[in-house]
Order: C-alpha cells, then sequence, then structure tokens
C-alpha cells in the first residue's frame, strides 16, 4: 500500500479517490503509457538514475505541478516507480516486467475466477438440456409434426421461436377484428423481433381495417417495418419461422396449432402465403382508409362465393365479419341486379359478366 500513500500524498485524495478505487483493476483507471507520453518520459528519466526525488520528477516534467504530480502517481499505481524504503521521498524506476507482474496480478486472479465460474455455470446449464428436450418445445425440435393441444403450450412455442427468429417471419391472421388481448400479446412478441430487423409479413381479411384496435396494432408494426396487407376471402392461420418451422390451426380447436418442421410441408404452407400475397392488396393507413382496399375487392369475394351457393354461416367466416353484416351485403346486392332469390342472383351474376376472372 505504500505507492498508493505516495500517489495520495502528491496528489491529493481529491484527485486519487477515482484512481484508487479503480486500482486493483487495469485499464480501468487510465491508460497504460503511451511512447510519447509525459510519464514515459519520466519514467525514462528515472530509469536512468539510482533513485532520484519527488522534486527532481516534477521539474523534469515540465507542465503545470497539478498535471505533473498525476503523472507521478500514475507511475506508481502502475508500479513504474516506487519509494525506496529509506527516505520517504525518494524513489526508483522498477523493470516493466516486474511492474507488469505486480500491476496486472489482481487482473489475472479476478480473469481466472471468472473463467471458473463460467466453467461451472456452463455445466449446470448443460445439465438441464434432458429437462429441455422433454418440455413443448423441445419434443416440437424432435417431430417433423407435433399437435399442441393446449393454448399456454402454444403460446410458451410461439414465443420462444419468435425469440430465435432470424431472417422472415410470415403470418395469415383471419377472421377479420382480433380482440385487443390477442393484440396486446402479438405486439408483445413481434416488437422485439422487428427491433432485431427480422423480417415479417402479414396478411389480414379485409375487414379488419374497419376495426380501430387492429388499425392501431398494424401501424405500430409497419412503423417498425413490418410489411402488412389484407385480402377478401379466409387465407388459413397459419405462421412461418425462417421457412423452418410453420403452425397451422388445429383442427376442430381454436386453443391448438400443428406444428410442422418437415421441410416439404413447411414450403407448401409458405408457398401458400406467396400466392396470396402477390394478390393481397396493402392495408390501408388510417387517412388512406377506404381508398388503398376498395370496396370492390369485397363485392367480387361476396358475388364469387354467392355463386358457388355456400351459406351465408360459411360466407360470413371466409370474409371476416357478422352473419349480419354479410346479409346486409347480399342483400344491397340482390337489390342492385334485380335478383328474386339467391338462384336467380347467381343466374344474372353470370350472365352480365360481374364476377371478374381471378388473376
Amino acid at each position: 500500500m505504500a505507492e498508493i500513500t505516495g500517489v495520495e500524498a502528491m496528489v491529493g485524495a481529491s484527485g486519487t479517490s477515482g484512481r484508487r478505487r479503480a486500482a486493483g483493476r487495469p485499464g480501468a483507471a487510465t491508460p497504460l503509457p503511451s511512447p510519447d507520453g509525459v510519464e514515459s518520459a519520466l519514467y525514462a528519466y528515472a530509469a536512468a538514475r539510482e533513485s532520484l526525488s519527488l522534486d527532481e520528477l516534477l521539474a523534469e516534467a515540465q507542465i503545470p505541478e497539478e498535471e505533473a504530480r498525476a503523472a507521478v502517481g500514475r507511475l506508481l499505481e502502475w508500479r513504474l516507480i516506487r519509494p525506496t524504503g529509506e527516505e520517504a521521498d525518494r524513489y526508483v524506476a522498477v523493470p516493466p516486467a516486474t511492474a507488469s507482474t505486480q500491476f496486472l496480478m489482481p487482473a489475472i486472479r479476478e480473469l481466472h475466477e471468472r473463467q471458473q465460474e463460467i466453467s461451472r455455470a456452463c455445466a449446470q446449464l448443460n445439465a438441464l438440456i434432458p429437462v429441455y428436450e422433454s418440455t413443448a418445445l423441445g419434443i416440437t425440435t424432435r417431430d417433423t409434426v407435433q399437435r399442441l393441444t393446449d393454448l399456454a403450450t402454444v403460446r410458451q412455442v410461439l414465443t420462444e421461436l419468435s425469440a430465435r427468429a432470424q431472417g422472415e417471419v410470415l403470418t395469415s391472421q383471419p377472421g377479420g377484428a382480433r380482440p385487443q388481448p390477442q393484440l396486446d400479446e402479438a405486439l408483445s412478441r413481434t416488437t422485439p423481433l422487428l427491433d432485431r430487423g427480422v423480417r415479417m409479413r402479414t396478411i389480414y381479411q379485409y375487414t379488419a381495417q374497419f376495426h380501430q384496435p387492429t388499425v392501431q396494432h398494424v401501424a405500430l408494426l409497419t412503423e417498425r417495418g413490418a410489411e402488412v396487407r389484407t385480402v377478401g376471402d379466409a387465407l388459413p392461420r397459419m405462421i412461418v419461422f425462417d421457412r423452418e418451422t410453420a403452425f397451422i390451426d388445429l383442427v376442430g380447436t381454436r386453443q391448438g396449432a400443428v406444428v410442422l418442421r418437415d421441410p416439404s410441408l413447411v414450403t407448401f404452407v409458405a408457398d401458400s402465403f406467396e400466392r396470396a400475397w402477390a394478390q393481397a392488396l396493402a392495408f390501408p393507413r388510417p387517412e388512406d382508409r377506404g381508398q388503398a382496399a376498395p370496396p370492390e375487392q369485397l363485392r367480387q369475394e361476396m358475388l364469387r362465393l354467392l355463386t358457388e351457393g355456400h351459406e351465408d354461416t360459411v360466407v360470413a367466416k371466409r370474409l371476416g365479419m357478422s352473419v349480419r353484416t354479410l346479409q346486409r351485403h347480399l342483400s344491397e346486392i340482390m337489390r342492385t341486379i334485380g335478383a328474386r332469390n339467391r338462384l336467380h342472383a347467381g343466374y344474372l351474376i353470370h350472365e352480365a359478366g360481374l364476377l371478374k376472372p381471378a388473376n
């Protein structure tokens, strides 16, 4: 501690308190001397003499005394000079190899301890691999097709895959408006993903643009770089991560999902998304709503489904609207074309060429 005491005596407590706290950690206090710095010049001066006094060092520095004292203090801190032990105000130069050992030893000990801690932590974490592999995500990564039958597991796996995504995520969200809790949950997963630079493309149904919470959700996503489009008819619900893992609905329940890892199946799902994406329209901004996605898109889907003879409940679900809203639109269409009933409407639609051919 003699060196530190010497530093305090020369520079004063206010000038050394920060350096003293960091003295045991090389590099945390001050940079080491440069070849053309004042410390190197003072060290060369000291090394050429058997011993010298503090006054001689300060005079040799040829800089303001406060700066000179600080430079001498750093030489003491780096162990490049030390008191002689015989006279309190005389110092001798220390060989750099010796100074290096004395100065770096605390850091070397700390590094060794940290390496031991890291080794222990790795061993403890590796011991948990069997535990992880027995979980839902661990099982999913081994099986090419996996059924997840409860919502909690679906959310867990989605969250973990979102955190690991690196390239691109594709999502299709049919059904029109989504409840606010679902939007909040989705935002908590997708925001970090987009902030990492992962590309995200989402397809909604046309009617989603008239649901204010969904509109606000889309605005938050697009601000971070997501791309969102709309389609009239329903595209099955799907999520594709990095074209390696795909989620699709589990038939018969809204609480589960099927996870696909087979390359052929994942490619099929991703290609289905791409075909719909090519035909979809950009999700309109609030100020452009009604222009970017014209009503004609929805009207064409209604005409097509009407001529195919689907029940109202089926058509409403595919278009992402309520049955009552659908029936109001269909009544307006039938009134406009002068149809007496649904069958007559189908005939008139074909006869008048109202249904445009699919692209």
